[in-house]
């Protein structure tokens, strides 16, 4: 019966090993998770501001204009 008790506590140490383990990779997994919604929300921002852009461009050159400029810079011909 000891080498029971001995072969049932180094089990349990093998658990108690697992479980650290999967409690450190769900901490790095959360921290992980965290940059990548950080860097997302980076994201977002800067396709808002170029859709902006993009919009206040096409507002700002109507097609008239471009034609003058073009002319003007000698490549309307």
């Amino acid at each position: 019966m000891p080498d029971g008790l001995a072969d049932t506590q180094v089990e349990f140490e093998r658990w108690r090993f697992r479980e650290k383990q999967l409690i450190d990779t769900i901490r790095d997994l959360d921290a992980e998770e965290t940059r990548l919604q950080a860097e997302l929300a980076r994201v977002d921002q800067q396709v808002s501001y170029y859709e902006s852009l993009a919009r206040d461009m096409k507002g700002a050159v109507r097609p008239a204009k471009l034609s003058s400029l073009l002319t003007s810079f000698g490549r309307g011909r």
